[in-house]
């Protein structure tokens, strides 16, 4: 039941995050998230004993989301993929998922708290590691890679969304297919 009851939290305070129109309208308290949940104060803080811990947990379920998807898109996980394959996994779930206001306002949440950066690093980090690659092909992924998370970002605020979202996606993977030219890896 504890693992249910945590993804629940985690879930509400999600909720909470996606149901403002606004970054400054966000407010994840143990107030707003026990009162989305229907537990007690008490409840929510018995798997979250401060708001940081309850942020972390945000993070971290967003971060899992987001490597299930990229799991499920390429079909295995990171390291029996090629650098490549595992690139293409994610500018395809950047750019043709559900793309979440809630997950990126959990995302841009690491720009004000370092320690949110951790989860993201560990669930995506094995998505976007270019080791071994010259210098001109780990720029081309890094743009493919920008490609997809400006897409992302435009489309989960509604800020100058791309008038051919396909067209984007398809670039990003040009971009990739170079890369792999470029090393020789076609």
């Amino acid at each position: 039941m504890a693992t249910d009851t945590r993804t629940l939290i985690l879930e509400a305070a999600k909720e909470l995050a996606e149901s403002n129109l606004s970054v400054e309208g966000v407010t994840i308290s143990f107030e707003s998230v026990a009162q989305r949940t229907g537990l007690t104060k008490p409840g929510i803080m018995y798997h979250f004993p401060t708001k940081e811990a309850l942020m972390r947990g945000l993070v971290e379920h967003a971060g899992q989301r987001w490597h299930a998807l990229l799991h499920e898109r390429a079909g295995a996980a990171p390291d029996r993929l090629s650098v490549f394959d595992r690139h293409r996994a994610y500018i395809w779930v950047a750019t043709t998922s559900e793309v979440s206001r809630a997950d990126y306002w959990i995302l841009s949440g690491a720009l004000y708290h370092s320690a949110l950066t951790d989860s993201w690093n560990e669930y995506l980090g094995p998505w976007h590691a270019a080791d071994g690659l010259g210098a001109q092909a780990r720029s081309l992924l890094t743009a493919a890679r920008f490609c997809a998370d400006g897409a992302w970002m435009s489309e989960a605020t509604g800020v100058f969304t791309a008038d051919d979202l396909s067209a984007v996606h398809q670039h990003a993977l040009k971009l990739i297919n170079d890369a792999e030219k470029l090393e020789g890896n076609e």
